[in-house]
């Protein structure tokens, strides 16, 4: 992730924190001026803080945020400079340094590094270049001392902070998508877990509603998995959960989802598929799971898979749904396993 893409989820609310700040400060400058006499200087603090009001509301109507904060950048380097070349008043370099944060935390501290320092470069030239830009008496050696100083010190510490910032942020998405993972995530098959298949279902059943385009569940039962726990241990029993949830995913199309729903128990949604589609679909999965090869302490292991499906459209809802699968699982159990029951 880039500096700039990290300011992505930012941008709107600061941007408009920015903009709004610095108009209140330069209508603090325009009022200081006008206080001191300075007519010429209040009118341009004024108009500075027109032209970010401008912004403002383009940002606020048009959500654009890179225009504006081209136009604030543009705003804020051009009066910097008006404001040290022309205007002999030392309090116009505090109005100077309160760029400072609104750039770094506008850019990002990579962007708002260059920009700073090409800044702090021209300045440099400007005082001490001969540009004749700046009359040599305007400032003394002190002011200029402490200005370029205070300027340096503030940048460095804008941008330490924002990039402190942005590392603790992009900590924080990496944690929450973690955790996110971790909730929703089987650990054993890296399948989807019962809640959020639970939360699939959900989200699919209103989109039933409104559009009316059915959709079916499986439920797969692995077969006389205890006796291969018990027999072989958990290791193997494991193996086969991760082997019958690879088996179940390869041959779904795209837009169908396999998650572990508890136990040796799987569940298949198909968005798009009728009760007859499911059912075939079951029966291929059923007879795939047969031809799964795999051995334990020198036995062959005999796979294989009981299922029940449900179509929403002869359901009354998610509850009843998933009843109606489990009934069908439950009576192909009961009919001798390996085999498939629409409920």
């Amino acid at each position: 992730m880039t500096d700039m893409d990290s300011k992505q989820s930012i941008p709107s609310v600061f941007l408009s924190f920015s903009l709004v700040a610095q108009e209140i400060i330069s209508v603090l400058f325009a009022f200081y001026s006008y206080q001191s006499g300075e007519m010429a200087l209040a009118t341009f603090y004024l108009g500075v803080a027109g032209i970010l009001l401008v912004g403002l509301g383009i940002h606020s109507i048009f959500d654009r945020p890179a225009l504006v904060r081209g136009l604030l950048a543009a705003v804020l380097i051009v009066t910097f400079f008006y404001l040290l070349s022309t205007v002999p008043d030392s309090s116009v370099l505090l109005w100077c340094l309160t760029i400072i944060p609104v750039l770094v935390g506008t850019f990002g501290s990579r962007v708002s590094m260059i920009i700073l320092a090409s800044i702090f470069a021209a300045t440099l030239w400007l005082f001490f270049g001969n540009s004749g830009f700046i009359s040599p008496d305007v400032y003394s050696e002190v002011v200029i001392a402490r200005f370029l100083s205070a300027f340096a010190v503030l940048s460095l510490f804008a941008i330490a902070m924002d990039n402190s910032h942005s590392r603790s942020l992009h900590r924080y998405k990496d944690l929450s998508l973690r955790v996110d993972q971790i909730a929703h995530q089987d650990q054993l098959t890296q399948l989807p877990n019962r809640l959020d298949m639970e939360r699939r279902l959900e989200k699919k059943y209103q989109q039933y509603r409104l559009i009316n385009q059915p959709f079916s569940i499986l439920l797969a039962d692995l077969d006389n998995f205890k006796f291969i726990n018990d027999r072989y241990g958990h290791d193997v029993g494991d193996d086969v959960l991760h082997a019958i949830g690879v088996l179940l995913s390869e041959p779904l199309r795209g837009e169908d989802v396999v998650a572990r729903w508890g136990g040796n128990e799987f569940m298949v949604l198909l968005p798009t598929a009728n009760a007859e589609a499911a059912t075939n679909i079951a029966e291929r999965l059923r007879a795939q799971a047969g031809k799964l090869l795999m051995e334990a302490q020198g036995d062959k292991l005999r796979i294989s898979l009981s299922v029940g499906v449900a179509s929403i459209d002869k359901c009354t809802g998610i509850d009843d749904l998933i009843s109606t699968a489990e009934n069908g699982l439950y009576q192909a159990q009961h009919m001798g396993r390996d085999m498939v029951v629409v409920g």
